[in-house]
């Protein structure tokens, strides 16, 4: 499991237990560790259930990452989530090649891409 987009600590809490391994940004990891969350297994508790039968009724890709048989192997590559986060991760990358291009040979006309 990929975990990326800390934007609360149960996006870390609810996950201790699990069989997983995260990177978590070092301010992220910071804060949890000054924190007075106890850490303890989660993992294994259910989730409401209502909050279960609305992401499934409300958010159809949701319903197709959840359901067992929602995706196929070839459709995985092509779906929402996955599209998004390759398109982040390799965006990224063209980001850190640029600014070490950038470094490496400076821009004589003064600009940076």
């Amino acid at each position: 499991m990929l975990g990326a987009a800390i934007r609360h600590h149960m996006h870390w809490s609810e996950l201790i237990g699990g069989d997983l391994s995260m990177t978590l940004p070092y301010e992220w990891q910071m804060q949890f560790n000054a924190s007075d969350i106890e850490v303890i297994d989660r993992i294994q508790n259910p989730v409401d259930q209502r909050i279960l039968d609305t992401m499934l009724c409300l958010i159809p890709d949701f319903r197709r990452a959840y359901e067992p048989d929602g995706l196929t192997v070839d459709e995985f590559d092509s779906y929402g989530a996955t599209a998004r986060t390759l398109r982040t991760f390799i965006s990224s990358y063209h980001d850190l090649m640029s600014l070490v291009r950038d470094f490496m040979i400076p821009n004589p006309d003064g600009k940076s891409n």
